[in-house]
């Protein structure tokens, strides 16, 4: 049974950008804000989901998250190959 409004899900947020999630009746209502000085959280975009488009939406945040790590552990791979140190032999 839902109760007044809609349910709130705690966001997800950095210094400048948070994402809020709630349920509104048998939609998924995702928020993006962001922080201004003097003005505080602002709105910027909000979108409604339906369940089938959650689960994929879902579905195309885990292949974009993938896609992310995988970059970046192709991008750390070839920076530790172009900044190895040489050891110069020591003379004892």
């Amino acid at each position: 049974m839902q109760t007044n409004g809609a349910q709130q899900f705690l966001p997800a947020a950095s210094s400048e950008k948070m994402v809020e999630v709630s349920l509104d009746g048998d939609q998924a209502v995702i928020r993006l804000s962001t922080w201004t000085d003097g003005l505080g959280w602002s709105s910027q975009k909000t979108i409604s989901l339906d369940e089938n488009l959650l689960d994929e939406m879902s579905r195309l945040l885990m292949a974009a998250r993938a896609r992310l790590k995988a970059e970046r552990a192709s991008q750390e791979q070839t920076n530790a190959a172009e900044t190895k140190v040489l050891k110069f032999p020591s003379l004892k």
